[in-house]
């Protein structure tokens, strides 16, 4: 009889941790907060992206080097192993581009909203979207 109630107990709690793991994914549209190191990274683009690196569109892109990766983000591609480890990030003003320039290589706190990658121009599988900066506390 115990070892039946422990076998009950056992699949409740494994039942409640998958409704809990489903629970803290993140979808496209959610606000969130991400913290890790930007720096500014260069890749390849048309006509070749990245085949013929000396005529490529050389694209400079702002890339959030996460110090947590990401554990769920419905839709994403998670084809590549690393996919949860770096977000790139989009700010619509391109001022902001220059006004946070002195954050590069420095530990960061971003605000934005979860956008998945839709073209070649999107080069992490999740970006955040209207990024807004603030310097992380150490």
């Amino acid at each position: 009889m115990l070892k039946e109630i422990w076998k009950s107990i056992f699949c409740f709690i494994i039942v409640l941790s998958g409704f809990s793991a489903s629970a803290t994914c993140l979808k496209e549209g959610d606000k969130v907060s991400l913290t890790g190191v930007v720096s500014e990274e260069l890749y390849y683009g048309p006509p070749g992206w990245g085949e013929d690196k000396i005529n490529d569109e050389k694209l400079y892109e702002w890339i959030l080097h996460l110090k947590q990766p990401l554990t769920c983000v419905i839709d994403a591609d998670t084809d590549n192993q690393n996919w949860n480890q770096d977000v790139q990030l989009i700010m619509h003003d391109s001022n902001e581009y220059k006004v946070n320039k002195n954050l590069l290589g420095k530990s960061v706190t971003i605000d934005g909203v979860i956008f998945l990658a839709e073209t070649g121009y999107h080069m992490t599988p999740v970006l955040l979207d209207d990024a807004r900066f603030e310097v992380a506390s150490k």
